[in-house]
């Protein structure tokens, strides 16, 4: 019993064979606690890691169920509407309603224009722009609903350009014709203003058998209705004036010439060009008085102007000048 206990035992183990063998044990009770606390934390870190990701699984559940429940819930509501008309505005593509919005416009330019006082006929081709500003809004508006997803009615589209520019071209033929329109008008308003004042104020200078006033206003700024006195420049006033009964001379004719000049400046009517003429059956008269500053010439330049025809045989007229040439050709011919 003595010799057994005295013996070293199996397990127990030598430092210097332990030293021998090359392994290191560390008989440092304090070194082994801490390395089982640090496994202990970190296996503790571990769980709750796990623990952690188990509830984030959890929360991305539920949220997935509860989204899952509000879509099912907005499929089976009933939609407004609004809604409606937005989810068919839409579909239909980008036209539909601004070529309804348009239509609209063009109808009340053109009401606006055909029943104003003074229509401007280039009042929807000055406004065709808000055509394409209505087009253009319509594709943000639908670029916003439809989410990217943008559809474009090209027969609308095309519909609205050919009403806009349609409409234009009408307007400005329809202008043209008004413009023409309105200056035959006030040229036969000015024509008849001159007659009457004519007639009261030359009635007793000269024998006056006919009188005629042409006016031919400038086109240029003749849209709107004018009279006698707001004629502007490039407006063009001729008087043809017949006088009747006879004259002994071309001088008593330029002396009645004279006279209606003078009356129609007095008058303030600003004549362009003045025709005269008398017819007997002796002699016929011609004065033609172009422009404005021949208008000022005296009785001796304006009977030099004269055109003078002598009837010799009522079967037929020969003028001055050929009279004259048949004159001096005889007496050539006689010496």
């Amino acid at each position: 019993m003595d010799v057994e206990n005295n013996q070293p035992s199996e397990n127990a183990i030598n430092p210097e064979e332990n030293a021998r063998g090359g392994i290191a044990v560390d008989d440092n009770p304090q070194n082994t606690e801490e390395a089982r606390a640090y496994a202990e934390q970190l296996s503790r870190v571990e769980a709750r890691q796990i623990s952690l990701e188990e509830q984030d699984k959890k929360l991305l559940d539920a949220l997935d169920e509860v989204l899952e429940k509000r879509s099912q819930r907005e499929r089976k509501r009933p939609q407004t509407r609004g809604e409606r008309i937005t989810a068919g505005i839409a579909n239909k593509g980008v036209g539909i309603v601004s070529l309804g919005l348009i239509l609209i416009f063009l109808g009340v330019v053109m009401i606006v224009t055909l029943f104003s006082k003074e229509p401007d006929y280039f009042l929807p081709l000055k406004l065709s722009p808000i055509a394409a500003i209505l087009v253009g809004i319509e594709i943000l508006f639908n670029q916003m609903i439809a989410r990217g997803k943008l559809k474009i009615n090209i027969p609308s589209i095309i519909i609205s350009g050919v009403l806009t520019v349609g409409c234009c071209v009408a307007c400005v033929m329809m202008n043209a014709s008004y413009k023409q329109d309105t200056i035959e008008y006030n040229s036969r308003t000015i024509a008849a203003e001159i007659y009457d004042r004519t007639y009261k104020e030359l009635r007793n200078c000269a024998d006056l058998k006919s009188v005629e006033a042409i006016v031919d206003l400038n086109p240029e700024g003749t849209a709107i209705t004018k009279g006698l006195d707001a004629l502007s420049a490039g407006d063009k006033i001729v008087i043809n004036i017949e006088f009747g009964g006879g004259f002994a001379d071309p001088r008593a004719f330029v002396s009645d010439c004279k006279k209606i000049i003078e009356g129609y400046r007095i008058m303030g009517i600003n004549v362009t060009d003045f025709h005269f003429y008398n017819e007997t059956a002796f002699n016929t008269y011609s004065l033609d008085v172009i422009g404005k500053y021949v208008q000022d010439y005296s009785e001796t330049k304006l009977m030099e102007m004269v055109d003078y025809i002598y009837i010799e045989d009522f079967s037929y007229l020969e003028d001055l000048q050929d009279l004259e040439e048949e004159e001096s050709d005889n007496s050539s011919s006689s010496q």
